[in-house]
Order: C-alpha cells, then structure tokens, then sequence
C-alpha cells in the first residue's frame, strides 16, 4: 500500500459571499483532504471588525454524500481545531489583517481518526456522488476579489479489498443563542456510535470587541449522562473540562498573531483563555519604534487588547494558552477503536445539558456541540 497525494483543484475560485462546489472521483479510498484557502484583504478594512482572521471568515466546511448525507459540516474555526485533535499543529498560518497581502488558512478534513490512517477513512465507490463545498460570508468591503481553494487529496492505493471499514461523520450538530441562567436540555442521537464531543463557546462582545465574559461563564456548568440520567459521566464546569483536556492530551495551545487594529480594540486570539503572551512592534517605516507592545494587564479570556498610542504600526504576538478556537471535547477514543466508542443506542438514552451563568455578560454568546461519530461502511 502507498499514499498518492493529488489535487482536486488548484486555484478554484470562491466568490465573495458565496460557495465553492466540486464533485470528488467516483472511486477512490480517501484518507483526507488538505485545503489551502487565501485571498488578499482590502487595506485598513479590518482596523475595528471583530473577525479579522481569514479562518474567520469561512462559515462552512462541508462534504456532503449523495445530495444529501453530511458527511462532514462546520466551520473554519472548527476546521482549524478538528485538525488539532488529529494530531495536527495548532499554528498552521500567522493570523494577520495588515494592508493588501494574502492572507491564508490551512487545514486537514480527515475521514479517518488521522493523517495516514490505514484502516479507516471514506470509500468513494460506495457513492453515487461526493461532493465538497466551501462557503465564506466575506464581501468587497473586505476582501479585494474572489477567493482561492486549492483541495490536495490523499488516497489509500493499492490496498486490500475492505481496506476502510468505515468512516468518520463530523458535524456542528447544533448551536444557539445564550440567555442568563438557560439551561439546555440535549438528547444525543443513537445512529452511530461517538468518539467526540466537541464544546464551542465564545462569549458575546462589546463596542470595543472585548469578550465580556469568559467562555465558562457562557457554559457555566456541563452535565453529561448515560441511561437517561442514570449514568453520570461528567458534572462540572467548561474551565475543568479544559484542564483535563489539557492534563489528558499534553499538548499545549499556541497562536502567531499580527494585530493591525484601532487603539484598545479587542482582537479574537483563537484562545478560550490566556495564560501568557510576548510580543514585539512592527513598525511599517523600517524605523525603530519608540512604542512597546502592550496589552491590558489581566487580560485572559478569548480576547486581547492592544494599547497603542498609534494605528501606524503592528504588533506580533505569540501567546499560549487553554482551548484552541474556544473549544473543549469529550473523548471516548482513548482506546482508539470504534469497539470501544461510546454507543449512545446502548447507553441511551445519552444526556447532555449545559447551563449558562446568570449574569447579563453571560448573555448572547455562541455555544456550538459538535459530534464526531463512527459510520461503519
């Protein structure tokens, strides 16, 4: 057996705003797909926007089966993090808004539990059709033109019939709106069994882009059962949940920033918490700046503000911290074999309630759940 790696399209334009589509091979063992999107902003257009990162700006990842089967679905935040899970870097791209420049995104879509999995990943001749879709909600105010896609796939090759068993269907499965002191009552599905679920949570924003809360406080607690209700598995808070995955994967979480924005604008560090950042001045006229970078003293939630005494310049930032792209995951895949996933048709029915803090700043912030299951083929 070999990998061969091919391109699907190169260049593939995506239009300001609206989506690119293109049909996979009818045939074909396909163990992922790596995606290089970019495009050149328009100068000074992202100076006080709270998204300023072009992953930002990518609403939707899908591959869809047969017109209608998700077979993956979510967003370039969610990309950026999936990819982390997999074994990926967590610094794919500098995230930056400076002037005409092209910015990028890079990312991984895995059918199988990793880059190279051998025994799992998606059989393309068990389609009629398979088709990938990519949509931005970008436009002209910010982006000089059209977009483009590259989409390398990689193919398992010469290998033995049954080669991939099943599989991996990942999806934003639901999202809302938060209100004070609103307790939502999830029930899982029961098709497939489940390796990961995956908490998104970004705190609302003010005038200036500053996170008014921390991510915790929009998930305050979590409460995770088995047998409906029977079982208890998890019942703490969002900030636990992100020590654990920190203590369990050992991995730590850090982002290449440069910032071009207005004085004391928050900026989305892809973060949920900051535990410490350094940082230098670029100054655009080659000249020493007699500026330091600076960020406001006690500043340790998804976002970070820049105190500057001008717009003329930049700053890069390197910071470290807690829960890439503000996400936390449940993993049932420490014993990494789909026997041994959680099975929420024999565990149903499986429970999951998130309780948002009652406090105002806890209010209208985004909590997305994202499932990651197994489909046998």
């Amino acid at each position: 057996m070999y990998w061969q790696r091919e391109y699907l399209r190169q260049s593939a334009t995506l239009p300001n705003g609206g989506t690119w589509r293109e049909d996979l091979p009818k045939s074909g063992l396909l163990g992922g797909i790596l995606l290089h999107i970019r495009r050149g902003g328009v100068t000074d257009s992202m100076l006080a926007t709270e998204k300023w990162r072009l992953l930002d700006w990518v609403s939707d990842i899908e591959v869809i089966g047969n017109g209608s089967t998700v077979i993956k679905s979510y967003t370039g935040q969610l990309a950026k993090y999936l990819t982390w899970l997999d074994g990926g870097g967590g610094t794919p791209d500098k995230a930056f808004n400076y002037g005409s420049s092209t910015k990028r995104f890079h990312c991984m879509l895995n059918f199988g539990r990793f880059l190279f999995d051998h025994e799992l990943g998606l059989d393309l001749s068990k389609w009629s059709n398979v088709e990938i879709r990519i949509t931005n909600d970008g436009s002209s105010t910010y982006f000089g033109g059209d977009w483009s896609v590259d989409a390398l796939c990689y193919y398992l090759r010469d290998a033995p019939a049954g080669a991939f068993a099943g599989y991996f269907r990942t999806e934003e499965w639901r999202k809302w709106t938060t209100v004070a002191d609103e307790k939502k009552y999830l029930e899982l599905p029961t098709e497939s069994k489940i390796r990961r679920i995956v908490l998104q949570t970004i705190p609302d924003v003010g005038t200036n882009n500053e996170a008014e809360t921390t991510p915790y406080n929009v998930a305050y607690g979590i409460e995770l059962y088995l047998k409906t209700g029977l079982l208890k598995v998890w019942d703490s808070g969002l900030r636990d949940l992100w020590y654990e995955n920190y203590f369990d994967m050992g991995r730590d979480c850090f982002v290449a920033l440069e910032p071009y924005t207005t004085q004391d604008k928050g900026i989305h560090t892809g973060l949920g918490q900051t535990i410490g950042a350094a940082g230098l001045r670029l100054p655009h006229d080659g000249v020493q700046d007699t500026a330091t970078t600076s960020l406001t003293p006690g500043d340790d939630s998804s976002t970070l503000r820049r105190m500057t005494d001008t717009d003329a310049d930049q700053d890069s930032i390197l910071a470290m911290g807690l829960s890439l792209e503000n996400c936390a995951v449940f993993r049932f895949d420490h014993l990494d074999d789909p026997e041994h996933y959680l099975d929420p048709l024999a565990q149903k029915t499986v429970i999951l309630n998130v309780h948002t803090r009652n406090a105002s700043s806890a209010a209208d912030g985004t909590i997305r759940v994202i499932l990651d299951r197994y489909v046998a083929r």
